[in-house]
């Protein structure tokens, strides 16, 4: 017995001692990819290459949603991506084509309503909330199955979406405006709630030479490249500058590596406020309102997110290193 401590205490001491790895996280991935379509989005092909390259998750279903595109878009989109890149026998499952199919079963519904039946899942949620908030609607029993929901959502009061110095539009809060109604489905429901906002994002840049790195990559890498570059240089000709922000890959990240995001804990609603699209609006001139998810510290509420604001340095390498499978 004497023996074994001291060749514990060896083993420690030299760093060959190894203790019991965490297990993989199992998460569902609900998306709408446009990768590959002209002018649009990236982010979502990025994203779900980045979590087939994580060890840290165990991916059990993935569903399309509308979104980035239209939902006969994205569907095949997010199959060919599962299966040329994914897990083997991953499945992809067809949701909702808009937000007004809140509360209609579709393959994507009831998929994740028998994975829930099942086990405790994270729900990786890079699109609109419809898929996810139809499955809270119809079986609310199976909100204790969800152990966290991260959403590419949310924004502090006050918070402007803008690129760039010369380019006075804002931007929309895209996944939550497209379906604020099943966003509230979400709210009203006891489910640990993350949220990976524009502000984190819009902190983290790949550039021509990220691209360039990828692009001597893997296959996943060479298939994502071309219309990166397309993007790329939209956002030039649009917002002057050289640069696009990976906006769901920040979601995926804070579940594989939550050490390369800051968050804070805040109270979260959605209110109707004016709509801030244009310079006009902003300033009074029209007089048009939306609803936004605010998270503010201010409000007297007892729903809660962790809110994802910056990113720490390590995040950009990590991101790379993992779209190459490195």
């Amino acid at each position: 017995m004497r023996l074994f401590f001291v060749l514990l205490v060896l083993l420690s001491f030299s760093g060959l001692f190894v203790f019991a790895q965490k297990p993989p996280i199992a998460v569902w991935i609900d998306t709408d990819p446009a990768a590959g379509l002209e002018n649009r989005d990236v982010d979502d092909g990025l994203a779900l290459i980045q979590a087939f390259h994580s060890p840290e998750l165990d991916i059990r279903g993935v569903s399309a949603v509308f979104g980035n595109t239209d939902l006969e878009n994205a569907y095949p989109i997010a199959q060919k991506l599962t299966k040329l890149y994914g897990p083997p026998g991953l499945e992809v499952f067809k949701g909702a084509a808009g937000g007004n199919e809140l509360g209609k079963e579709t393959p994507a519904s009831m998929a994740i309503r028998k994975a829930l039946e099942k086990e405790k899942l994270t729900l990786l949620v890079l699109g609109p909330a419809t898929n996810i908030a139809t499955v809270l609607q119809k079986s609310p029993e199976l909100a204790s199955q969800i152990k966290e929901i991260i959403m590419v959502a949310g924004r502090r009061k006050g918070q402007r979406f803008t690129t760039g110095t010369k380019n006075l539009n804002a931007h929309r809060d895209f996944n939550f405006e497209l379906d604020p109604v099943g966003m509230q489905v979400i709210l009203d429901s006891s489910v640990p709630l993350v949220l990976a906002p524009f502000e984190i994002s819009s902190q983290v840049w790949l550039k021509k030479e990220d691209l360039d790195k990828l692009e001597r990559g893997n296959e996943a890498c060479r298939f994502l490249v071309p219309p990166a570059r397309v993007w790329l240089k939209l956002w030039k000709d649009v917002f002057f500058v050289d640069g696009f922000n990976p906006f769901d890959t920040l979601a995926v990240g804070y579940l594989v590596n939550p050490k390369l995001v800051r968050w804070e804990d805040l109270p979260v609603l959605i209110q109707v406020l004016q709509d801030d699209i244009t310079e006009e609006r902003m300033q009074g001139v029209e007089s048009e309102t939306k609803p936004y998810l605010i998270v503010d510290s201010k409000q007297r509420t007892s729903r809660r997110a962790k809110y994802c604001f910056a990113p720490e340095p390590g995040f950009k390498a990590d991101l790379l290193r993992r779209l190459l499978n490195q």
